[in-house]
């Protein structure tokens, strides 16, 4: 896109050039008034004023109000921290950078982690102001001011030092919020679709899983089993329960003070990873004579790990190759077949991957109300198996096949999105910076990405 005719030195390396005639100021030049969030004393209530927390803020400045707790709060104090129409709200610690823009406000006050901004409304509209707060150009000064330490408080302060430049007419403003709002608005479209083909990959996928689990890969004479999670399954399959042909081995139950600063590390639920890999950044750690007392709790490459309790219960990874020693805590259960000669490895890890496994795990823990799995548990599970082990690798090696295909397409699609959303970020500073100029911008029709 063509650039201004004439450019100025800002004099801030983050800004850079800025065209000729464009105002520049600090945030504390344009700020009608600032505060900080209401503290909470008292326990959330059922109704009534909700509560804007940092957890409800997304990007690029979204709030959402469907989660947000009620509290019992003054008329008085209501007024004070109320939030309207045009509010910014800033947090001051974790989520340095993410920000609030009220849009569709709902009867609600802010909590004290929050700064909530107002700006004088005579020199600068609001949307543009959305743009500029949520731009890497606002971000890399907030960062710089803070010598780039993202865990560290931001106060009122930092956001008024920030530099600020803008078109010096309304009109101009106006053709850079409308050039924004439907630039922006195509690339979230393209990156919702992707986000919404990648899902149907996913489910896809699964389906795959099951059906090949359940039917094989050949055309088959089938027998019923009565079980809601798989009503009928090849004639010549066996019905198994799965304590009958798999073993599940407890970690060590790790107390509070055997952890320590450094040496071994311990892999607890948090460890696995959604994604299916084993994640051992942020591990815990033991003393190495451990190593030496459990032995036959040392995780190994090819392990096949489950979580047993918790939000994420039946989530299970493979352990891939891993490069030091690491011990298995008590809630992450380890599975091996009982008798290889029947049981395929790579074929159990699918049946413990499969919908039906975590339908019949959701099952067990309503009933019991426990959100644990364990060795009992798995006695009340089943799980069909072909008779013998040339059909179950043929099986696997199909679901891999099929796993290494679709996961080629996800990446595929992740990239887009991934360049999409820097192509956004790079448009937005490059408009409300005065790095291109749209003021003849107008959108084509069924102009497409």
């Amino acid at each position: 896109m063509k650039k201004y005719p004439k450019y100025k030195e800002s004099g801030v390396d983050w800004l850079g050039e800025i065209p000729e005639g464009w105002n520049f100021r600090t945030l504390r030049r344009v700020t009608k008034e600032h505060r900080q969030g209401y503290y909470i004393a008292d326990n959330y209530i059922e109704s009534g004023v909700k509560l804007v927390r940092i957890t409800d803020l997304h990007e690029n400045g979204e709030i959402t109000y469907t989660e947000m707790p009620y509290v019992k709060i003054t008329t008085e104090h209501e007024k004070v921290y109320e939030i309207l129409e045009g509010d910014f709200l800033f947090p001051r610690t974790g989520s340095i950078g993410l920000l609030g823009y009220v849009k569709k406000p709902e009867r609600a006050v802010f909590a004290s982690y929050l700064i909530r901004f107002r700006f004088k409304k005579n020199e600068i509209l609001n949307d543009f102001m959305y743009y500029y707060l949520i731009s890497e150009a606002f971000k890399s000064g907030v960062f710089s001011d803070l010598h780039g330490g993202v865990n560290q408080n931001i106060h009122a302060e930092n956001i008024k030092n920030q530099h600020l430049t803008f078109p010096n007419n309304f009109s101009e403003q106006l053709s850079i919020v409308q050039f924004l709002d439907h630039k922006t608005s195509q690339i979230d479209r393209f990156i919702a679709n992707r986000q919404k083909q990648i899902e149907l990959l996913k489910e896809q996928f699964k389906k795959k899983i099951f059906t090949t689990l359940t039917r094989g890969l050949s055309n088959k004479i089938f027998k019923p089993t009565d079980l809601p999670w798989f009503p009928e399954i090849p004639k010549d399959w066996e019905l198994y329960k799965f304590n009958a042909a798999i073993k599940l081995y407890h970690g060590f139950q790790f107390r509070d003070n055997h952890f320590r600063e450094d040496g071994v590390k311990v892999v607890k639920i948090t460890q696995l990873k959604a994604d299916g890999t084993l994640d051992l950044l942020e591990a815990s750690f033991v003393e190495e004579k451990f190593l030496t007392i459990l032995k036959n709790k040392i995780i190994k490459s090819g392990d096949i790990l489950m979580a047993l309790t918790g939000g994420t219960i039946g989530k299970i990874i493979l352990v891939e190759d891993i490069q030091e020693e690491v011990l298995q805590n008590y809630r992450v259960g380890k599975f091996v077949p009982k008798d290889s000669k029947i049981l395929d490895k790579d074929f159990m890890f699918w049946v413990l991957s499969s919908d039906f496994t975590f339908a019949q795990i959701l099952f067990l823990q309503r009933e019991t109300g426990q959100p644990n799995i364990g060795i009992s548990d798995f006695s009340k599970m089943f799980f069909p198996l072909p008779n013998t082990l040339e059909e179950q690798r043929e099986i696997s090696a199909y679901i891999v096949e099929q796993k290494t295909e679709t996961d080629s397409l996800i990446t595929k699609y992740q990239k887009q999105i991934d360049l999409m959303q820097e192509y956004r970020t790079a448009l937005i500073s490059q408009a409300v910076t005065g790095k291109i100029d749209v003021r003849d911008w107008k959108p084509k029709k069924q102009q497409t990405i």
